[in-house]
């Protein structure tokens, strides 16, 4: 009888420490997950096409992007963009700076536009990234997320009414159009 005592008592330690597993939290009501297969290719024009020379070491910069959109107030939401890219310019490649360090990644945007089009209106979505706080890549790849991103009620409503009519991008020093680009999809 001990011993079935101990085995009930190690059974129930046991799911108490899996509870994760076995009642995962839910997701914050109203949220959503927004992604993309980002490339150079997609760019308008393409990476590498933008009239500097260097620009073609990025042209083939790949990845994915993840992109969570939570309630906040008064219509707006809070996103955390995560993203995950590769082929671009490593340290040492270019001897000249600031591409001694890898590519630098200035700006980061999602903007109103369909795939194989140009943005058709000024970006909604602004993440903080610029000349002053870039990306530095010295191993040709990223793999970052940026969190507590404002996005207005405005630009939250038109997003999530139509996802694919908005792009995500990012731009570098030599790419300065963009570097990668992706439609959105909500998942």
């Amino acid at each position: 009888m001990k011993r079935l005592t101990v085995v009930a008592v190690v059974l129930s330690l046991f799911a108490v420490g899996c509870d994760e597993k076995l009642n995962p939290s839910s997701p914050t009501p109203g949220q959503v997950t927004l992604v993309s297969q980002v490339s150079g290719a997609q760019v308008v024009p393409p990476a590498g096409q933008q009239g500097v020379a260097a620009g073609a070491l990025e042209a083939g910069a790949a990845g994915s992007l993840s992109v969570t959109m939570v309630p906040s107030s008064g219509g707006n939401y809070t996103a955390s963009f995560s993203f995950s890219l590769a082929n671009l310019i490593k340290a040492g490649q270019v001897p000249v700076p600031p591409l001694d360090t890898g590519s630098v990644i200035v700006a980061g945007y999602i903007f109103p536009g369909a795939a194989g089009g140009g943005a058709t209106g000024l970006p909604v979505v602004q993440l903080p990234i610029s000349t002053t706080a870039p990306i530095v890549t010295p191993t040709g790849t990223v793999l970052l997320t940026i969190s507590n991103v404002a996005v207005t009620s405005a630009a939250a409503t038109a997003i999530l009414a139509n996802p694919s009519s908005f792009f995500f991008s990012l731009h570098s020093a030599v790419n300065q159009a963009g570097v990668v680009r992706g439609q959105l999809i909500k998942q």
